[in-house]
């Protein structure tokens, strides 16, 4: 099964890596503003009929909401030292307002077009030694 994902959309870069080691950044976003890292454990994943719909909190706010980004990616079968295609969706999820009056808080859903790259490679278990 493929577990590298490089997407690129709209001016986001996207790098996730299943099964990496716990303490290594397994999910990393980049756009013209943001710039982040996410531990497998900062990482969200559902299964659906679609394939995995993967979530990080991009933004968080205790008393004013949060954006979150979301990815579907397909499941594929790729040997190691090849490389899949696909086109698959960005969501961005944005919720505003105060959290202690959920019915006041507005929820915006905006989505963007990605292309991807999916691989099977092996994953680090541990850093590699400083030379």
């Amino acid at each position: 099964m493929a577990n590298k994902f490089t997407l690129k959309g709209y001016g986001v870069e996207v790098d996730y890596t299943i099964g990496a080691n716990p303490s290594f950044p397994a999910f990393i976003y980049k756009d013209a503003t943001i710039s982040k890292s996410f531990l497998p454990s900062a990482i969200h994943t559902d299964s659906t009929d679609l394939g995995s719909l993967v979530t990080v909190a991009l933004e968080v706010t205790v008393d004013a909401g949060g954006t979150t980004f979301s990815v579907f990616l397909p499941t594929f079968d790729v040997p190691r030292g090849q490389a899949v295609q696909f086109k698959t969706i960005g969501i961005y999820k944005e919720v505003r307002g105060p959290v202690v009056r959920p019915a006041q808080q507005t929820v915006t859903w905006r989505t963007i077009d990605m292309d991807g790259t999916a691989e099977t490679v092996i994953v680090p278990l541990a850093q590699p030694a400083a030379t």
